[in-house]
């Protein structure tokens, strides 16, 4: 059965090539949480990507008028084959079938303090949520240069890794969507691709959170600072600092949670930060 699917999806990759040519394909890593693109020679009034597993389509439709489209592997694609398109013009140039490779989460468990949402606050973290997803989903033109991500801290030592399963006061609680460093409160903290801010502010849930704009979907964000030092609105630089490690929000200690993601699709951080961009 694998050198079946094996010579199917070589089929599929010659005949692709042969079909469209005017392409790219960069996909390092087959993990979820993986980044990749479609790089056009040219640039295409409509340009789409495709992801296809077990009946649900996740689409990436980047920005007209460019020669990139990025794309995440979903992190709910976490067993057998899914499938990768590419569409140009509403045309199909591209398919090809691939393996996703497994890869282990741990649990995380923590004991924060209980406090009841509902009346004012309720309707806080309801306005929070609907302004991330909206800020999370925009695609911009392109803002950075970088082809690779600046740390950011100087030192990157994990306390709670992307994709693990929460367990909050007892209780089973979401994934968590970033990844967390250990660092001293007021450890600096660095913008990881040149980009535009497009969020500074207090959240109830991430504290003092800073959101980057980086183009074509991608943008990266930073939770539980101790204090922000950009503003909305400013254009940063990779590696410049945009505040300082801290314990706002919901936080049981100083720490960087660090989260990237393409056109709202959460992607794995320390994934990332091995791949070019």
């Amino acid at each position: 059965m694998k050198t079946i699917f094996n010579l199917i999806s070589l089929l599929i990759v010659f005949s692709s090539a042969a079909f469209g040519g005017n392409f790219r394909l960069y996909l390092p890593f087959n993990y979820p949480g993986s980044v990749g693109k479609f790089e056009l020679k040219e640039p295409a009034k409509n340009l789409k990507a495709v992801i296809g597993y077990r009946g649900k389509r996740y689409i990436f439709s980047g920005l007209k008028g460019e020669k990139e489209v990025y794309f995440v592997i979903p992190y709910t694609v976490q067993k057998g084959v899914f499938s990768l398109s590419l569409y140009e013009n509403g045309k199909r140039t591209f398919f090809k079938l691939e393996r996703v490779k497994p890869k282990y989460y741990r649990v995380s468990k923590i004991w924060v303090k209980e406090r009841p949402l509902k009346g004012e606050l309720l309707k806080r973290v309801i306005r929070e949520s609907k302004l991330l997803r909206r800020i999370l989903h925009q695609v911009t033109p392109k803002k950075f240069g970088e082809n690779k991500l600046y740390p950011p801290l100087k030192k990157l030592s994990i306390s709670t890794p992307f994709g693990a399963r929460r367990i909050i006061n007892g209780k089973k609680r979401s994934i968590h969507w970033g990844t967390d460093f250990r660092a001293k409160r007021g450890t600096p903290v660095h913008a990881a691709l040149s980009g535009k801010v497009v969020l500074a502010r207090n959240l109830y849930f991430t504290g003092n959170t800073v959101v980057i704009d980086h183009g074509l979907g991608i943008h990266t964000l930073y939770a539980h600072l101790s204090k922000i030092t950009v503003k909305e609105g400013q254009f940063v630089k990779a590696g410049q600092v945009i505040g300082k490690v801290g314990s706002t929000g919901r936080s049981t200690g100083p720490h960087l949670h660090f989260g990237f993601y393409v056109e709202g699709q959460r992607a794995d951080p320390m994934i990332v930060m091995k791949e070019r961009l």
